[in-house]
């Protein structure tokens, strides 16, 4: 890949960034949100850019041992499960302070990666599978539909011999389609779940715009996984993953990832941007 292709993605992701974080903060503000929201959302807008350079910037001079961290991706959902705070039945969240953080927002980005990237590591696919049966019992869907096609696309990708990843993506689409089915209770919070409808009813300009740049989130992953073939199954992962979170938005009651208010997606999107687009002056390391 010439080094000026990269630029190129990189520079058409930082103003992707730039004006999603931007209509992000009028959004969230014109569809209700109180000041203390917009605040949160501004600083999470900040850190997700500093995530972004530090993970590109050092994450692949790590040896990962790739089951270690899907395993701890898993345990991280289960301290939700049995310590988390609880709404309407759903344990999604972890409280840092005042602020709640949802915790798939934060691993699947990891676990997909380490998935797209642990194929000859017999490990990784099955602790891949408890990580997607943990997203059920948080009566998240569309974190489970999301894991569900990142699994799925890394694994078309690649096309393993083994049969244990195949039936981890059959396993994890399984797992998503009965959490679906499952009635969702949690009402729905104008500037969070319902932002566009609310967007669009005050400005219906600025709701269009939020609603293009939110289906816009995956395009930077696609511009990897064409132009870095030997990223193209981690890219694929994660554009597939963000696909699936919007697809839980546009179809389900589930918070519009970026756009809608919440410091975890902001960060989580940071995170998957410096996952794929790290520095490239070593090559990737194999995995161990």
């Amino acid at each position: 890949m010439k080094v000026s292709d990269l630029r190129a993605i990189r520079l058409f992701t930082a103003g992707l960034a730039a004006v999603s974080f931007a209509i992000s903060l009028a959004a969230v503000s014109v569809a209700g949100a109180p000041r203390s929201a917009v605040i949160v959302q501004g600083l999470a807008a900040v850190l997700a850019v500093g995530l972004a350079l530090l993970v590109g910037r050092f994450w692949r001079r790590t040896r990962w041992r790739l089951w270690v961290l899907t395993a701890a991706c898993g345990l991280a959902l289960v301290l939700t499960l049995m310590n988390g705070v609880s709404l309407e039945g759903a344990r999604r969240w972890l409280a840092l302070g005042p602020i709640q953080l949802h915790t798939a927002s934060i691993v699947l980005p990891f676990a997909a990666w380490a998935f797209a990237k642990g194929f000859d590591d017999r490990r990784v696919a099955p602790i891949a599978g408890l990580v997607a049966l943990l997203l059920l019992y948080q009566h998240d869907a569309a974190s489970s539909l999301a894991f569900a096609l990142a699994l799925a696309a890394a694994t078309l990708v690649e096309r393993p011999r083994q049969l244990t990843p195949w039936a981890c993506v059959i396993v994890a689409a399984l797992l998503a389609y009965a959490a679906w089915v499952e009635p969702d209770t949690l009402p729905a919070v104008p500037y969070v779940e319902g932002l566009f409808v609310s967007t669009m009813a005050a400005n219906p300009v600025l709701g269009f715009v939020a609603g293009v740049l939110m289906i816009s989130l995956p395009a930077p992953f696609l511009a990897v996984a064409s132009a870095r073939p030997e990223r193209r199954a981690e890219a694929l992962a994660l554009a597939a993953l963000w696909t699936g979170w919007i697809a839980g938005n546009l179809f389900g009651n589930y918070p519009a990832p970026v756009l809608g208010y919440g410091a975890a997606p902001i960060l989580a999107w940071g995170l998957s941007l410096g996952l794929v687009l790290g520095d490239s002056f070593n090559q990737d390391p194999a995995a161990p």
